[in-house]
C-alpha cells in the first residue's frame, strides 16, 4: 500500500514518520506539512475555523492534491479532507485521523466511495480527564481563588461556597457523555470514593451498570449531582446540552464543569446562573470565542474557575496519536474491525 501522511502545527510530519515510515505496512510512504509553521494564536484560529466550517474550512493545496492521487492510505490530524480531495485520490481506501472528531473530513463522500475512516478519540483522553479532575478540585476547594488572594496579600477565609465545602467521597458526580474521556473521568473519580451518575443515550444501560456506575436520565442527573461534568459532542446548530432550564434543575450547591466543547453550554445562561447563585460554581476550559476579550463578563465573577483551553495540552496527547492510529489500523487489517471506525 501507498501511504501519505500530512502533519500540522500540533503533530508535525516527523512524528507521523516515526510511527508509519518503517512500520512494515506500506510499500511507499511520504509525508507533507500543512500549516506546521503556525504559532499558537494562528493555530487556535485554524482550529476554530475547522470546528465551525469542517472540511470546507480550507481548500487543499496543489501539493497535497498532486501527492494524494495514487495513495491508498491517508493519515492526517487537522488537515481538511474535502470531497474534492477524496475524488482526486482515486485509489484511497483508508483515512486515518489523529483526531476524535471527524468534522474536517467529508464523511459522506468517503462513505459513498467505500473508504474506511479510523479516528482516534482517545488521543487526548487522559489529558482531558486529568484536567477535568483538576478543575473540579480547583472550583470546589477554592484553590485558584486562594492563590489569587495570597498573591494580592490577602489571607482569605470566606468563599462563595464556604458554608458547604464537600469532599469528593461525599459527592454525586454526574457525567454527561460516556465516551473515552467520560469513562476515564469516572475511573479517576471512583478512586476518590465519589458516587458516579452517567447519562449517555448512546451507551447501553447494562454496560454502564456493569462498570459500577449508575445510569440516569438527564433530568435525574441534573437534580441529584453535586458536580455535572460534560464529555459529549453535538452537531453545529443543535441546542446546547446545558441551558437556562437545565441550570435551574441543578442543585443550588452544585458545580458545572466543561472541558469538552463550548457549544455544549449556553454561556449567557451560565453567567446569569452564576451571578444570581442558581448554582454555586463552574469551571470552564472552552469558549465560543478564543482568546477571550479583556472585558469578558465571567472575569467579574467570584464563583468560576477559567482556564484557556488547556485540556489536551500535554506532550502525550499529540505525540502518541500516530502510534495509537497505527495500532488500530493493524487491528483493522488483521480482524476486519477496530473500536473507532466509520464505514
Amino acid at each position: 500500500m501507498k501511504c501519505l501522511a500530512i502533519g500540522d502545527m500540533f503533530i508535525p510530519s516527523v512524528h507521523f514518520d516515526k510511527a508509519l515510515n518503517n512500520c512494515g505496512l506500506f510499500k511507499e510512504y511520504k509525508s507533507l506539512s500543512w500549516k506546521e509553521e503556525q504559532g499558537k494564536k494562528e493555530a487556535r484560529d485554524t482550529i476554530r475555523k475547522i470546528e465551525t466550517l469542517g472540511f470546507r474550512a480550507f481548500a487543499p493545496t496543489d501539493e497535497i492534491m498532486e501527492a494524494v492521487e495514487e495513495v491508498e492510505v491517508l493519515a492526517i490530524h487537522l488537515c481538511p479532507v474535502s470531497g474534492v480531495l477524496i475524488e482526486k485520490a482515486k485509489n484511497l481506501k483508508y483515512i486515518l485521523t489523529c483526531r476524535g472528531g471527524v468534522e474536517n473530513i467529508d464523511v459522506a463522500t468517503a462513505k459513498a466511495r467505500g473508504i474506511t475512516i479510523i479516528n482516534c478519540p482517545g488521543h487526548n483522553a487522559y489529558a482531558v480527564a486529568e484536567m477535568t479532575i483538576g478543575l473540579i478540585l480547583c472550583e470546589m476547594r477554592n484553590i485558584t481563588r486562594s492563590n489569587r488572594a495570597l498573591t494580592d496579600g490577602v489571607w482569605r477565609e470566606q468563599y462563595p461556597n464556604s458554608e458547604r465545602i464537600m469532599e469528593l467521597r461525599s459527592c454525586k458526580i454526574g457525567i454527561i457523555g460516556f465516551g473515552s474521556i467520560g469513562r476515564l473521568v469516572a475511573e479517576r473519580l471512583k478512586v476518590f470514593g465519589a458516587e458516579i451518575l452517567v447519562h449517555d443515550p448512546y451507551v447501553d444501560i447494562k454496560e454502564i451498570e456493569a462498570m459500577g456506575y449508575c445510569s440516569a436520565d438527564k433530568e435525574q442527573l441534573l437534580k441529584e449531582a453535586d458536580v455535572v461534568t460534560l464529555h459529549g459532542r453535538i452537531a453545529s446548530g443543535d441546542p446546547p446540552v446545558i441551558g437556562s432550564e437545565e441550570l435551574k434543575k441543578m442543585k443550588k450547591s452544585s458545580y458545572l464543569i466543561n472541558t469538552a466543547r463550548a457549544m455544549l453550554v449556553d454561556m449567557e445562561a451560565l453567567y446569569e446562573a452564576l451571578e444570581s447563585e442558581v448554582i454555586w460554581g463552574a469551571a470552564i476550559d472552552v469558549y465560543p470565542v478564543e482568546p477571550l476579550p479583556k472585558d469578558y463578563p465571567f472575569f467579574e465573577l467570584d464563583n468560576v474557575t477559567l482556564t484557556n483551553h488547556r485540556g489536551g495540552a500535554t506532550i502525550e496527547s499529540y505525540l502518541r496519536a500516530p502510534n495509537m492510529l497505527l495500532e488500530q489500523f493493524r487491528e483493522l487489517l488483521d480482524t476486519g474491525k477496530t473500536r473507532y471506525m466509520i464505514r
